[in-house]
């Protein structure tokens, strides 16, 4: 069974490192770099079982910002992996890595699951010991976690559809939803989640809500702390 992780990555340098060590278990791990200038790239060759690639595919922003399409990027990246040959693909984003829990099982879940796609919690940090509940529980009551998709079977078929300023999900040539009405999909849940830090550092999170601003990305972005709902210490299984 290859599993094959896939990483988006642009001026990555302060995550990139952490992100390979959580995915040391995957036969690979490969890293798309869109244009970075700092040193993510020389720091992802450092681990034996990375491969980096260039992408090149640039859309032109308001301001003389650019940034890299997410649809494109992420299928560049799942051709690749199907290219490698993978049996799964695990997508997760540089800020992102399994839990303490996650990262002891994974290899041992996709290797036995009957399951097609798996889905995991994202918790989402502010700083390094707060987390805002209500955006791994956005449902009414925000009383049951709602996880993501995190990997897939190759064999599914699966790619992404461009929707600025994101991006939605295609199984062959059929648009879906909610993939659990187009697949056989294991949810799972804490104790096993996935650690998000893109809000671990307070000058970086202005910096990116003024690029979403500038560039008309996002020309309302709000700050974190005025939309991602009341803080709360991290859970006792939220660690690495």
């Amino acid at each position: 069974m290859k599993i094959v992780a896939v990483v988006r990555a642009r001026d990555e340098a302060h995550r990139i490192g952490a992100f390979c060590q959580a995915y040391e278990q995957c036969d690979a791990i490969l890293v798309a770099d869109g244009g970075s200038v700092d040193e993510t790239i020389q720091i992802a060759e450092t681990y034996p079982n990375v491969k980096v690639r260039r992408f090149e595919g640039r859309t032109q922003m308001q301001n003389g910002h650019w940034r890299n399409n997410d649809s494109h990027h992420i299928n560049f990246l799942i051709q690749w992996a199907r290219e490698e040959g993978a049996d799964w693909i695990i997508l997760d984003d540089a800020d992102c890595r399994p839990n303490f829990f996650l990262k002891q099982e994974y290899r041992r879940i996709l290797d036995t699951t009957t399951f097609d796609i798996v889905m995991a919690v994202r918790v989402y940090l502010w700083g390094t010991d707060q987390h805002f509940p209500t955006m791994a529980k956005p449902g009414e009551g925000h009383e049951y976690w709602e996880p993501s998709l995190w990997a897939w079977r190759t064999k599914l078929d699966l790619w992404t559809i461009d929707l600025p300023p994101a991006f939605m999900l295609r199984i062959g040539n059929e648009q879906v939803g909610d993939l659990h009405d187009s697949a056989n999909v294991l949810d799972v849940l804490p104790p096993f989640a996935l650690m998000h830090f893109s809000w671990d550092d307070e000058d970086r999170v202005k910096e990116k809500v003024k690029v979403y601003r500038d560039s008309g990305l996002i020309p309302g972005q709000l700050h974190p702390l005025e939309f991602a709902g009341p803080l709360e210490p991290l859970p006792w299984w939220a660690h690495e």
